[in-house]
């Protein structure tokens, strides 16, 4: 058997913690996914990271709260004005309530994700903050996954019991959206500033993108010092300019992972890595974060993603469990047994 010799060196300096730069990233990525070198890949990032997190996973979850169309306009997002059948609408607190309950009814989700819109009402979101607080246990975390925010609002959020923030520049800012690149990346960097941990990502990945792109904006995150980071593929939302492209394949996506985790993992403040939308080869390709979503999804066509593609916490469970992992992570790292038992009796 023959490996590509840079690809070994590459892979040998990860295991001595030394992370793949950008020429080493743009090189791993080069390759096919369906290459002797994608799958060591693949298998060195799962390896790596399940040794150092004693093969332990987490789950996250998200509650989308309201919907309306969208001047962001992303050509990948079902909210996009020009291209929404979605009319303004928002949660009830009965409703809130109870899919606050069904997230951490059996206490192992990591942290739960709050999404809105990218123009919010900073009052409301803060309302529902504060319910989440009253209700989850404290062992879940509370993470926000909003617009374009400056310091002030991000502090108050903070103060209101909001510990990380999910946020990215996206692949083709600006072109196949209607913001700012530069006024995301200031979000990014007024979270950090107001104390809050910044959840980033490569995204969303189409076929159409060079490895270029996808080195450049892995790196966004990675400079960023980002806490957690991940890779997700577009989803080719029916209506939505950019689905004529299609989709790249999950082999494909879990190669990504692969060189996002290689290039990650010896950050100090990476814990954790995700892959999106979840598949099993994302589990042996490097990720370890599996994410359950209700409510309003921006690459779901109905109003109730859990109905349609978003995943529950006991498929999450499930996922996890047949890709091998041994514990589940409580929010405040905590370890759950994750054997056959737990999955059936938390099914």
């Amino acid at each position: 058997m023959r490996i590509d010799k840079k690809v070994r060196d590459i892979l040998d300096n990860a295991y001595a913690e030394q992370s793949p730069g950008r020429e080493d990233c743009a090189y791993l990525l080069a390759f096919d996914e369906n290459s002797l070198e994608a799958y060591m890949m693949r298998a060195v990032a799962s390896h790596i990271v399940r040794s150092r997190n004693d093969n332990s996973a987490i789950i996250l979850g998200q509650i989308g709260l309201e919907m309306a169309p969208c001047p962001g306009n992303c050509g990948f997002c079902s909210f996009g004005k020009d291209h929404t059948k979605f009319q303004k609408n928002r949660i009830s607190d009965e409703d809130f309530a109870s899919k606050l309950t069904d997230f951490c009814k059996d206490d192992d989700l990591y942290g739960l994700y709050l999404m809105s819109m990218h123009e919010y009402d900073l009052d409301f979101f803060l309302e529902k903050v504060r319910l989440a607080k009253k209700l989850i246990p404290g062992s879940t975390q509370l993470l926000s996954n909003v617009g374009d925010t400056d310091l002030d609002a991000f502090k108050e959020m903070k103060k209101a019991g909001i510990t990380g923030v999910y946020h990215v520049c996206r692949i083709g800012e600006g072109c196949v959206t209607a913001l700012d690149p530069e006024r995301r990346m200031k979000t990014m960097q007024n979270a950090l500033d107001a104390g809050l941990q910044i959840f980033s990502c490569l995204e969303p990945i189409g076929p159409e993108h060079t490895i270029e792109e996808l080195v450049e904006n892995m790196f966004i995150g990675i400079d960023q010092g980002c806490t957690q980071h991940a890779a997700m593929r577009r989803v080719p939302v029916p209506g939505t300019p950019l689905a004529k492209y299609g989709q790249i394949s999950n082999l494909r996506l879990g190669q990504i992972v692969a060189v996002v985790a290689l290039a990650t993992f010896s950050m100090p403040t990476m814990t954790y890595m995700g892959v999106h939308e979840p598949a099993e080869i994302g589990y042996v390709s490097g990720a370890n974060v599996v994410t359950a979503e209700t409510g309003v999804n921006p690459r779901d066509h109905v109003a109730e993603t859990s109905n349609s593609r978003g995943m529950d916490m006991a498929a999450c469970r499930k996922m996890l469990f047949d890709s091998g992992f041994k514990y589940i992570r409580r929010g405040n790292e905590d370890k759950i047994p994750l054997d056959l038992t737990y999955v059936l009796e938390h099914g």
